[in-house]
């Protein structure tokens, strides 16, 4: 961003200092702006790679949320697995537990009851 003396300030110097020692000094104030605008540019460019380098640091990149994903997929495979065998036992104890249920009954029917008698003659 350039700066330029103003008229105004040119005339000045030149009333102050002379022709020549004013346009001198002027192009020294020229030179002067020129690399403060280049030290400035420096010095945001190095803000920016600081605050890119931090922030790179501090926040999770795609390789991190891919190993995190597969992590947690890894986790939940095995805690579906779990649970399908927890699921198959329950599902077995409960078959189990109907045939008794139906055995029971069975049993306590006193027309089985008497079924049994007649087929073993008591």
């Amino acid at each position: 961003m350039p700066h330029a003396i103003t008229i105004e300030i040119f005339q000045l110097l030149e009333e102050k200092l002379g022709k020549e020692e004013g346009r001198k000094v002027a192009e020294a104030i020229e030179i002067g702006f020129e690399a403060m605008d280049k030290k400035a540019e420096a010095v945001a460019l190095q803000k920016k790679l600081e605050l890119r380098d931090e922030l790179t640091k501090e926040l999770a990149s795609k390789a991190d949320i891919a190993t995190a994903a597969a992590k947690l997929e890894g986790k939940m495979d095995t805690v579906k697995t779990e649970l399908e065998g927890k699921i198959a036992k329950l599902d077995q104890k409960l078959n189990f537990l109907i045939v008794l249920m139906i055995i029971a009954l069975t049993l306590m029917n006193p027309v089985v009851a008497e079924i049994i008698k007649r087929a073993l003659k008591l």
